[in-house]
């Protein structure tokens, strides 16, 4: 018997679970692990009786951040799984096929699920769930925090014990006589050579001002009109001010061209070299100033994928930035990447890239992917990388 749970509803990332009803009892299952795993999953269980099934359906598509499609003959068959998938596509949702079962070619969606990344064949909820979550389509920032995973009023309840308790001590505090905030309980000095003794010993304290602490509050002045939409999607503030310090909780940034991305799965290029996001032509960006990522010290994941740089000196210092990404991007002189201990790979495909000497700085440096138009390159075979060529 299917055990249905209650779906996400708020305002952090979740995922939209796009299935046929004909297969609840395997998806559902499946999404229950992850659920008990503590991932945001939103699927039409969720939907109130009597509403506008269309309309509620929609306004969760535009909510989600990512959408996993259940395969099946069903699902194929079905107009409304058709309509989610073509509006999440439309919207640019990343999606991941989660096969169910063998299934037979359908035109109306073999082009549509062309560029969307798909999962083997798995027998079972429990492999399923296992294979959805290795994959890179899942991330931490879908998993609920503490307070999110607390049951429902359990809250309130906290907070209201809390100051409870804390009104408690400090009545008991004032009763006992432990603390007195009313009155000094400094001992005199005896005679005026010992208050003179204490003022020569005491010094004034220093006025130390962290201007760190301070910049954290400054609002940020977008560099160009991709770079904003980018980090305002990454955090989910579409009009809000944005200020360094919110850029400090970046993990991951993915500009192509002149679209953003939630992650790389649907970026390709074609044999010209033509980048594409989930078959859109991503042109060339307009990325230039790299000034905003200095306050970005906690990115893992950088994509500068078809854009103008001209200057790389911001990614210096990057001490957590394992993967960063500028294929497509114009790039001619030797790439100067001090100051990324961390960084293990390394794509730099269809850039005007010749000479690769200056990686060898890079101690954790593990993969470096080229494009067959690159050839002939510069390296040392001894760096300890491995160069990668990708058609």
């Amino acid at each position: 018997m299917t055990q249905f749970f209650k779906p996400y509803e708020g305002t952090r990332p979740y995922f939209f679970i796009s299935y046929a009803h004909a297969q609840s009892e395997a998806v559902v299952s499946t999404i229950r692990i992850l659920h008990e795993k503590g991932y945001r999953l939103w699927y039409d269980e969720g939907i109130p009786a009597g509403s506008d099934w269309p309309s509620n359906i929609a306004r969760h598509m535009d909510a989600c951040s990512r959408v996993i499609f259940f395969l099946s003959e069903a699902s194929l068959a079905s107009p409304n799984c058709l309509s989610e998938i073509r509006q999440a596509l439309r919207l640019r949702k990343p999606v991941l096929i989660v096969p169910l079962e063998e299934t037979g070619g359908k035109p109306a969606w073999n082009k549509l699920l062309e560029g969307a990344a798909a999962l083997p064949l798995t027998e079972g909820p429990e492999k399923r769930a296992e294979a959805i979550v290795q994959s890179r389509f899942l991330s931490a920032r879908y998993k609920k925090g503490p307070l999110e995973a607390l049951p429902s009023g359990i809250l309130p309840l906290i907070l209201s014990l809390f100051f409870f308790l804390a009104s408690a001590a400090f009545f008991f505090t004032l009763r006992a006589g432990i603390w007195d905030p009313w009155k000094s309980r400094a001992k005199p000095p005896s005679s005026q050579a010992e208050t003179a003794e204490e003022e020569e010993t005491q010094e004034a304290p220093p006025q130390v001002v962290d201007l760190g602490e301070a910049e954290k509050f400054f609002p940020v002045e977008f560099p160009d009109s991709l770079q904003e939409r980018a980090v305002r999607k990454a955090l989910s503030k579409k009009k809000d001010v944005i200020t360094r310090g919110m850029l400090s909780d970046l993990d991951r940034l993915y500009l192509c061209g002149t679209l953003t991305a939630d992650d790389l799965a649907g970026v390709s290029f074609d044999q010209e070299g033509v980048c594409r996001v989930y078959g859109t032509e991503a042109g060339t960006g307009p990325v230039t100033d790299l000034s905003l990522l200095t306050y970005a010290v906690r990115l893992q994941s950088l994509a500068l994928i078809c854009q103008p740089l001209e200057d790389l000196t911001p990614l210096g210092g990057h001490a957590l930035l394992e993967e960063l990404y500028l294929s497509g991007s114009s790039l001619t002189d030797p790439l100067t990447l001090s100051g990324l201990p961390s960084l293990r790979v390394l794509d730099i495909r269809h850039t005007g890239l010749k000479d690769l000497s200056s990686l060898e700085d890079l101690p954790r440096l593990q993969r470096v992917c080229v494009s067959r138009d690159m050839l002939p390159l510069s390296w040392n075979e001894n760096a300890g990388f491995d160069l990668i060529l990708v058609p």
